[in-house]
């Protein structure tokens, strides 16, 4: 009888890794996609969004490689060797969106001949950073959650309100992908967690940075309102 709860345990922490390193390739392919549209943007861009421009020509296929090679690895059940990958992929999808936050900011100051397309790469950054940051979650909460199934005395990343029910049903309850991706739309969408608490530091440092960039593409799109009401 104990073997089937661990296995039942395994199976959502093997789908949502997956799940979670197909994310971050989506979230590469979004921050190619801001890239061109802010490209797009500006035909004679400044020397600060030139230099964005160039980080992100090789952060954004380099986090694609990475995601591909850490699928291949989790398909193979390369468990080391994908977490690995799974970690280089989201440093470098973290510095990918940040790189592109700044770049978008940057990009206000230039002459735009094409604003549409600047509102197209602040649409995208909004997306990528749910992607790219359910990752991060997942990545600095996940391991206790499953630490915690198992029976060790210890308190998660995230409170999540399945681990406060007293329901037979969610004993040994684990997130899944769903419920990081909630987590992480909710953060950046409400500028600040909801329902789930951030006991951990990493996943509090995490949460500020989401709500900062939220922020950040907001004034951006609300400046950018200002100027054509103008």
């Amino acid at each position: 009888m104990t073997n089937t709860p661990r296995h039942m345990h395994d199976e959502p922490r093997c789908t949502t890794h997956g799940a979670l390193v197909l994310t971050l390739a989506v979230a590469a392919l979004l921050d190619m996609g801001t890239s061109t549209a802010l490209g797009l943007t500006d035909h004679a861009p400044s020397v600060p969004v030139i230099m964005f421009r160039v980080v992100d020509a090789y952060a954004s296929p380099a986090t694609l490689i990475a995601s591909l090679i850490a699928g291949m690895l989790w398909l193979r059940k390369g468990e080391k060797a994908g977490q690995l990958f799974f970690s280089v992929t989201l440093a470098l999808a973290m510095l990918a969106l940040l790189d592109n936050v700044v770049g978008l900011i940057v990009s206000l100051f230039d002459k735009q001949d094409h604003p549409a397309d600047l509102l197209l790469s602040a649409s995208l950054v909004y997306f990528e950073s749910i992607a790219v940051f359910a990752a991060y979650y997942w990545k600095f909460d996940h391991p206790y959650q499953v630490r915690i199934a198992a029976g060790e005395n210890i308190h998660p990343g995230i409170v999540f309100p399945h681990n406060t029910c007293a329901f037979d049903s969610l004993t040994g309850w684990q997130p899944t992908f769903m419920d990081y991706a909630f987590l992480s739309f909710n953060t950046a969408s409400t500028f600040g967690p909801t329902l789930p608490i951030p006991l951990r530091n990493p996943i509090q440092i995490g949460m500020m940075l989401q709500v900062a960039i939220a922020m950040a593409v907001l004034i951006m799109l609300a400046a950018r309102a200002i100027g054509l009401i103008s």
